[in-house]
């Protein structure tokens, strides 16, 4: 089997009305923070614009946000959901994860992008990795994915509403590619 063939992709994942308010909630923040990168065994994570430059809104349940408790709660059962879809469309008995341990907005403005990585490492062991496009009102900023050897790169098309699902690990190397025009929100969440 290709690797291609582990990374999923469903569409139409939430009611409308959800990502537009997802959307809504996202460009009428003011707490988005530079994204840190990590990776490295010895090194604790740091924020470099030569790697990535994206900003993150974490959400959580615990805090003073009710806003942010919301989203968090209804993103986690969203991921959960599609998780077990994942886990029944590959039929592989013994793939399984603990817990959503990490869901962030990410905003790519206008040059933002990540180089080529994985999402599992020392500081952050993770199973899974989850994309959910919001919108498509901007030119750039497509996720790709490549073999390890670094060929056969391929993208996945922007459409709005659109959860990619992945294993972690090595095997999976991506890219978000510079957003050449107007700004990119996405939500990410990884299971360990």
């Amino acid at each position: 089997m290709e690797i291609k063939n582990f990374i999923k992709i469903y569409d139409e994942v939430l009611p409308w009305e959800n990502i537009s308010s997802l959307i809504r909630f996202a460009s009428s923040s003011s707490e988005f923070q530079k994204a840190y990168v990590g990776g490295s065994p010895n090194s604790k994570p740091e924020i470099n614009f030569n790697i990535r430059r994206t900003w993150t809104l974490g959400l959580t349940n615990i805090g003073d946000s009710l806003t942010k408790a919301h989203w968090f709660n209804f993103l986690t059962n969203q991921f959960d959901l599609y998780l077990k879809k994942y886990i029944k469309d590959i039929n592989i008995e013994n793939l399984n994860y603990q817990t959503i341990n990490d869901i962030s907005i990410l905003k790519y403005e206008d040059t933002g992008f990540y180089t080529w990585h994985t999402d599992h490492f020392a500081q952050n062991p993770r199973t899974m990795s989850c994309i959910l496009l919001l919108n498509n009102d901007y030119e750039g900023g497509n996720l790709c994915f490549r073999n390890t050897d670094k060929s056969n790169e391929w993208e996945v098309e922007v459409k709005p509403n659109r959860m990619i699902i992945w294993p972690s690990n090595f095997l999976f190397p991506h890219t978000v590619k510079p957003v050449t025009k107007g700004t990119r929100y996405s939500v990410v969440a990884w299971a360990l």
